[in-house]
């Protein structure tokens, strides 16, 4: 979820609103889910003026929002990643992404419900794909029926309208999920720091599964933070890569790779990440 709202106003009306045309209006039980197209791109709402997803139809691959580029770079911090877990589909952004830029990758994708798998392939051309499978099911029935599946990257974006899904506050699926990863794995959480009370409890909650082996990395002005949580410990020579193929990494990936760095080393107060980073 991105945090960002529009409050452009002119005469009494919403110069976004009379912009967007909707596509898509529906409903899953829990909340709502709508489709907008916009100034030529295509967004995912749940009900709240926050965009799940914002991707353009013609380079999906492409990715548009912050917050989906500052989760997308745990993907560099692992020297050959292929294989992925998704926890929350939205309109398929990171999985357009990893099947544009891994072409030997094999993804994973939970999402519990099924009227969101199935707008994320008619509305935002998520293909159906060999290298693709999605999971009707929450994270943590999912990791309880598939116990013995490893992987490299792990993201974790699952949002209820405006707040953070209970799962977040569950210790037990911070440890399931790091069980699963590779020693040089990564896993990425988005989290929402709107709500500070919450977000220290879930904060908290990954710190002490994590043993403290975690970087947090969050833009100006928004609300979104995403942390990158390590199995063993935090991988500092992976970095240091990083960094020195930070401007590779922008041309290819279409990653503001210098940006993130940058705002890595601001965001997370560790001497040796200091010197390391400049």
């Amino acid at each position: 979820m991105d945090s960002r709202k529009a409050d452009d106003q002119f005469y009494g009306f919403s110069f976004m609103e009379a912009m967007e045309q909707v596509v898509f209006n529906g409903h899953t039980g829990n909340h709502s889910v709508q489709v907008i197209d916009k100034n030529g791109l295509r967004i995912l709402k749940f009900g709240t003026e926050e965009q799940q997803t914002c991707l353009d139809l013609a380079e999906p691959w492409v990715l548009q929002l912050t917050y989906t580029q500052w989760m997308a770079m745990a993907s560099l911090l692992h020297p050959d990643p292929t294989r992925f877990l998704i926890a929350g589909l939205g309109g398929g952004a990171i999985p357009h992404f990893l099947l544009h830029f891994f072409p030997h990758a094999r993804i994973d994708v939970v999402e519990k419900e099924q009227l969101v798998i199935d707008v994320a392939h008619d509305c935002f051309d998520l293909p159906r794909h060999g290298r693709l499978r999605i999971f009707c099911q929450d994270v943590l029935t999912f990791l309880s029926v598939h116990p013995t599946s490893s992987y490299d990257v792990i993201f974790l974006d699952i949002f209820d309208p405006g707040a953070m899904a209970p799962a977040l506050f569950e210790p037990r699926l911070y440890h399931a999920l790091l069980a699963r990863l590779d020693s040089r794995g990564v896993l990425a959480v988005n989290l929402w720091s709107g709500h500070k009370k919450m977000y220290q409890q879930a904060l908290q909650t990954i710190t002490a599964a994590s043993r403290g082996q975690l970087l947090k990395v969050q833009e100006h002005q928004h609300t979104n933070i995403i942390l990158l949580v390590f199995p063993d410990s935090i991988p500092f020579a992976a970095i240091k890569q990083a960094l020195k193929r930070s401007k590779e990494y922008q041309q290819r990936y279409n990653l503001d790779a210098p940006r993130f760095l940058k705002r890595l080393r601001r965001t997370n107060p560790l001497p040796i990440l200091r010197s390391l980073l400049g």
